[in-house]
C-alpha cells in the first residue's frame, strides 16, 4: 500500500497533526464548533480528485473542529477548489513542452511506498519486480532510481529525494480558495466562461493533477458552506439499538439531527448514525445528486464524473 506526501509542506506539520489526533475519539464529542468551517484531510492530499456528492465522508479526528468530527454530507469536489478544474496538462524537469508561456513544470504529489528497514519486500514490488529494490533506512520508503529502481507510471524519480513524484504545468500562485475566504472574488474569478485558476493543496502553491469537479449551486445548499462543516454525533442509525457508552451530542439552534450513515456492519459501528447537519440540507445518496442543480458558470463539468450541469 501506498501514500502521498505533499510537496512543499514541512515535516513538522505531519508531525503536529498526527500528535493533534493522538486520543481523539468519537465519544469524546461535543456540540460545541458545530457548524464552524473546515477542510477535509484527504484535501491535504495533491492527488486527491474530490468527495462525490452521492457520498457521505465523516472524518473523525479533524485537528480544525472542537467536536473533531469535520462533517462532508454529500458534498461535490474540494471544499478548496470551488470552480474546479480540468486534468492539468503533465510535464517533467527535463520536458516542460506542454506548458503554456506562464506556466512552470512543478512538482505536484509524490507517490510513497513505507518500508520496514533493509531488505524489505515490499521495495522489490513497488519497482515493478524491474530490479532489487532498496529501503531508505532514515525515511523508512522505497528509493526510486535509475533502471533498478523504476517509479509508477506517470510519476518521474526525483534524484535529490530518491522519491516517485509528479509534475504539472502550473502558473505559480494561481491557486483557488474556499468560498469564504477574503479572497475568494478575485482567486475564484471566471474569464471567457473558464475559471482562471486551479486546484491546489491548502495553503500551498503545490497544484492538484487531477480534474476536479466544479462545486453544486447554492441555492441547493449542497455547496462547501451548507454542507461540509464541524458536527457532532447525535444519535444511533435508525433501527439500531441505543448507545449508553456514548457521549452523543445535542444539535444547536439551527441544526437538525439527521441520519447520515446507515450500520451495514463494516467500519466504526461508532461513526455510524445521526449528526447535526444545517436545517433545511438535509438530503440522501439518493436525493444528492438531483438536487446538485447547475454549476455556476465556470465551473469545471465532465458528464461522466460530476454531478449537475452548466
Amino acid at each position: 500500500m501506498t501514500r502521498s506526501i505533499l510537496s512543499g509542506i514541512p515535516t513538522m506539520l505531519g508531525a503536529l497533526l498526527g500528535i493533534a489526533a493522538i486520543g481523539l475519539v468519537p465519544s469524546a464529542c461535543q456540540s460545541g464548533g458545530v457548524g464552524d468551517p473546515c477542510i477535509p484531510e484527504d484535501e491535504y492530499d495533491a492527488r486527491f480528485a474530490g468527495f462525490k456528492v452521492s457520498q457521505e465522508n465523516i472524518e473523525s479526528r479533524s485537528f480544525q473542529c472542537d467536536t473533531r468530527i469535520c462533517l462532508a454530507n454529500f458534498f461535490q469536489g474540494r471544499v478548496t477548489c470551488p470552480m474546479g478544474q480540468a486534468a492539468r496538462a503533465a510535464c517533467t524537469p527535463d520536458d516542460d513542452s506542454a506548458c503554456g508561456e506562464d506556466q512552470v513544470c512543478t512538482k505536484s504529489a509524490a507517490n510513497v511506498q513505507e518500508c520496514e528497514g533493509a531488505g524489505d519486500p515490499k521495495c522489490d514490488d513497488f519497482s515493478g519486480g524491474a530490479g532489487k529494490g532498496l529501503c531508505n533506512e532514515q525515511g523508512l520508503f522505497c528509493e526510486c532510481g535509475g533502471d533498478d529502481r523504476p517509479c509508477p507510471s506517470g510519476f518521474t524519480c526525483d534524484e535529490d529525494t530518491k522519491q516517485c513524484v509528479s509534475y504539472v504545468c502550473h502558473e505559480p500562485g494561481s491557486c483557488q480558495v474556499p468560498k469564504d475566504d477574503p479572497a475568494a472574488a478575485e482567486k475564484n474569478a471566471v474569464n471567457d466562461g473558464v475559471a482562471e485558476n486551479g486546484c491546489c493543496v491548502p495553503g500551498t502553491d503545490t497544484p492538484v493533477a487531477a480534474s476536479v469537479c466544479g462545486q453544486c449551486e447554492e441555492e441547493q445548499s449542497r455547496d462547501a458552506p451548507n454542507a461540509v462543516y464541524c458536527s457532532c454525533r447525535c444519535g444511533v442509525a435508525e433501527g439500531e439499538t441505543e448507545d449508553p457508552n456514548f457521549n452523543f451530542c445535542e444539535c444547536p439552534e439551527g441544526f437538525a439531527c439527521e441520519e447520515i450513515r446507515k450500520n451495514v456492519g463494516l467500519g466504526d459501528p461508532q461513526l455510524t448514525g445521526k449528526y447535526c447537519v444545517k436545517s433545511g440540507t438535509e438530503t440522501n445518496s439518493g436525493n444528492a445528486a438531483q438536487e446538485c442543480g447547475k454549476l455556476a458558470a465556470g465551473s469545471f463539468y465532465n458528464q461522466d464524473q460530476c454531478s449537475g450541469q452548466l
